[in-house]
């Protein structure tokens, strides 16, 4: 049997409620979501097992669309009205989900994957970094990554630090965020995990960091390259809060 995608594109509080609410009818969606498309716009997003009755659909829904919105009930229903509805079915789901991810932002940042980068070097800015997705942690769709790479944005418009330390690294977001904020700096990014390693080491050679970037496993802050580097500015949320006596890492408050 075929799956059918109904989307509509509102605000962020209309596109939440109808998400929750679709989420919870089983008869009418096996899951839903809404996701924001950066501009101020959300899209809800509900996969069903047969294809909706979109003039039902604005009739049931309209009452809650108007209340989440502060609309008028009309003009809810003619909001939802606007749904499109179309088969998965023949679709590669897994493109499907891909191709369907804007850019991510985050203060001067922007994240992309290797699927929809722009291939015009003209719309590849120098803030933007290409992350693609992996099992290590760190693609930047998570909202503590979004945070810190704003919170490390803010910081490096007022610090150019020399040396950087992105300890538990995952993709080594932070670490590339670092260097395209302050090209001349060093960055060590260590992880304890050896596919983190690997995967920001793909990703330093998707950035073309060069030798600036080091991606090292590594437990913690005895490791001699670590320290050998010192003093450094961390990046990682994990060790900006305090700086303890003798360690060679600066917050990067």
């Amino acid at each position: 049997m075929p799956t059918f995608l109904l989307t509509l594109d509102a605000t962020a509080a209309v596109a939440t409620a109808l998400a929750d609410a679709l989420g919870d009818d089983v008869m009418l969606a096996d899951a839903a979501g809404a996701f924001d498309l950066g501009d101020g716009t959300w899209r809800l997003e509900a996969y069903c097992p047969e294809r909706p009755d979109l003039d039902l659909f604005a009739d049931a829904f309209a009452p809650m669309a108007a209340d989440a919105g502060g609309l008028a009930l009309d003009a809810a229903r003619a909001l939802l009205g606007r749904a499109a509805v179309r088969p998965l079915d023949a679709d590669d789901w897994s493109s499907y989900g891909l191709d369907t991810l804007a850019a991510l932002r985050a203060g001067r940042f922007r994240i992309w994957g290797e699927h929809n980068r722009p291939q015009e070097e003209a719309s590849f800015g120098r803030h933007d970094l290409v992350i693609e997705a992996s099992t290590a942690f760190g693609t930047g769709d998570h909202a503590s990554t979004l945070l810190s790479l704003a919170a490390l944005d803010r910081v490096l418009k007022r610090r150019r630090p020399r040396n950087i330390l992105d300890l538990g690294t995952g993709t080594g977001i932070l670490g590339l965020a670092a260097l395209k904020a302050v090209p001349d700096a060093r960055v060590v990014a260590s992880d304890i995990e050896p596919v983190a390693v690997r995967t920001a080491e793909r990703n330093r050679r998707l950035n073309a960091v060069g030798a600036r970037f080091t991606a090292r496993l590594a437990d913690g802050l005895a490791d001699p390259v670590i320290r050998a580097a010192a003093p450094s500015t961390s990046c990682s949320p994990t060790s900006c809060p305090t700086r303890s006596a003798g360690s060679p890492v600066r917050s990067c408050r």
